[in-house]
């Protein structure tokens, strides 16, 4: 059921009349089993604020720093969770009972794909018939595979793998190896749309570096030069990454593959060292023999997570979302933030929710054969995104920051940077005057460009559903090794995050729809949404 369709009404007006927010009512109800137990007396809802003033927090009924430890590990214990992986399942059968315990209703969505187990790799280098074990860094996700044994073949280096590479040389039938850059981005990329930055110290300029790995897939020998290698009639491929060996180990990238885009051919990835090591036996006739094994699974199933918690008003929805997928500690444990605020509105009286609150936990980030996650669940699921007038989304939470450079990967003694990036309307108001309540440091509150940014909140946005959508970075977002680097979260610091996301949410649930709405943007108007009847 739509709403009425105030976009033409006046901006102004609207924001001036939606200034002071409705506050919740009083009452008392039960909860999950895992939710705190509501006191005997009536509950007071929290306080909503106003467009200056952050929305009250109840932090005793937030998880605490060790119940997110807990999940946090559970979670990393099953293993990475690819997409249609059994540790996927696993962390979906946790992520549904969970939900249940604390009263909402949970619906499991199945959906089939094909998924491929990279399970065994090796790179050895051989040289007047000796050969040496060479430490592979990781694997291109879906690029191909080999039999048993791998293949063997000459090595020929193919400069940075561009177009102009490949015309340069002979090599047909041969293992070539290709530099791969990080990009010299630096923060201006964050600056050039934000409208608050909360960085009291000054520890951060649009000057300041910021070479991640966790942006390579944006690089251009991501995207072309391992066709380009097969087309020039090569064998396999070895990619020599501008990395550390502790930065490069692990690295899920690009994670926007899937068994149908496959280039047909092998490829592996190795530190910009050990590339330097490859590229200079070369000269010496150097051959390599590359395994790359996997598991093909035609007829895998994963499945949407979704979790519904009433409110006063069922014609109107507020979603919550993040995908469930992912590679490392921090990617993505959006879901533990999406798990706390559930259990945390669960813990309040239903008057205390103006809206419908639904949680969506959604796979396929990292098989892009599902059309995208967000963009495939509003595809899915268009009555839902038709009530729909206000989303939060959470990713990569509690991540310290990490360099590599000239002293190696290491700790910086500060936090990654993270951004609320949001819908270009009072939405900025609300995310910035939560990050203020919460002190939380090193955080850019962001305007789309257009109507999209980094994250998987943006299709929401772009859908014309207004979004509140948090993201971090890190060098490690990507990386399966080191125990997925478990050991790197800062749990303080996740906990702040999702108190501001808490924040966020009640103020976003308490505004009018008439004021969330005003000043929204969609990409595709005639796909319906809260804000677009």
């Amino acid at each position: 059921m739509g709403i009425p369709n105030h976009r033409h009404a006046g901006t102004a007006a609207l924001l001036a009349a939606g200034l002071l927010l409705t506050a919740c009512g009083q009452s008392s109800s039960s909860a999950g089993s895992d939710a705190p137990t509501p006191p005997a007396e009536p509950v007071a809802c929290p306080e909503p604020g106003d467009l200056t003033t952050a929305a009250e927090v109840l932090a005793d009924r937030l998880p605490d720093q060790a119940l997110l430890e807990i999940w946090q590990r559970r979670m990393v214990e099953r293993g990475p969770r690819f997409t249609g992986s059994p540790a996927l399942a696993a962390w979906h059968d946790f992520l549904a009972e969970e939900l249940a315990s604390y009263g909402l209703s949970v619906e499991r969505d199945p959906m089939s794909l094909e998924w491929w187990h990279h399970h065994d790799y090796s790179l050895t280098l051989i040289v007047d018939g000796v050969e040496t074990p060479i430490p592979v860094a990781s694997f291109y996700p879906y690029s191909g595979y080999t039999a048993d044994g791998g293949v063997v073949g000459p090595l020929a280096d193919a400069g940075a793998g561009l177009p102009q590479d490949f015309l340069l040389g002979d090599f047909s039938n041969k293992v070539v190896i290709y530099e791969e850059d990080q990009l010299p981005l630096t923060l201006a990329l964050l600056y050039s749309t934000t409208s608050y930055v909360h960085d009291p110290e000054n520890t951060m300029t649009p000057a300041t570096p910021y070479r991640r790995a966790s942006v390579s897939f944006l690089t251009p020998q991501e995207q072309t030069s391992v066709g380009l290698a097969r087309t020039a009639g090569a064998i396999a491929a070895i990619v020599s990454y501008d990395a550390s060996a502790e930065n490069a180990a692990g690295q899920y990238t690009p994670f926007l593959t899937n068994p149908a885009d496959s280039q047909g051919l092998p490829t592996l990835y190795v530190d910009r060292a050990t590339g330097d090591q490859l590229k200079a036996a070369i000269a010496d006739g150097a051959q390599v023999r590359l395994e790359l094994l996997v598991e093909r699974d035609p007829d895998a199933e994963t499945d949407i997570v979704i979790a519904t918690l009433p409110g006063t008003n069922p014609d109107e929805v507020m979603l919550f979302n993040t995908h469930t997928d992912g590679t490392s500690a921090s990617q993505e444990n959006g879901t533990l933030g999406i798990l706390a605020l559930a259990r945390y509105f669960a813990s309040l009286p239903q008057q205390c929710r103006q809206r419908t609150m639904t949680f969506v936990m959604m796979p396929g980030h990292f098989h892009n054969g599902f059309g995208g996650d967000t963009a495939g669940f509003i595809n899915r699921y268009p009555d839902l995104i038709g009530r729909s007038v206000a989303s939060l989304t959470m990713e990569h939470l509690g991540q310290p920051e990490w360099l590599d450079d000239e002293q190696g990967f290491h700790p910086s003694g500060e936090y990654e940077p993270g951004v609320w990036y949001g819908t270009d309307n009072v939405v900025q108001a609300l995310m910035a005057a939560a990050v203020q309540a919460e002190d939380l440091r090193r955080v850019f509150v962001n305007r789309p460009i257009g109507v999209i940014y980094f994250g998987v909140g943006s299709p929401l946005n772009a859908a014309g559903v207004p979004n509140a959508s948090y993201i971090t970075g890190p060098n490690m977002m990507l990386s399966f090794a080191e125990n997925q680097h478990v050991e790197k979260v800062d749990y303080a610091r996740m906990a702040a995050e999702i108190r501001s996301a808490a924040r966020i949410a009640t103020a976003m649930d308490a505004t009018s729809t008439e004021v969330l709405c005003a000043g929204v943007r969609s990409q595709s108007p005639t796909t319906p949404s809260g804000c677009f009847p």
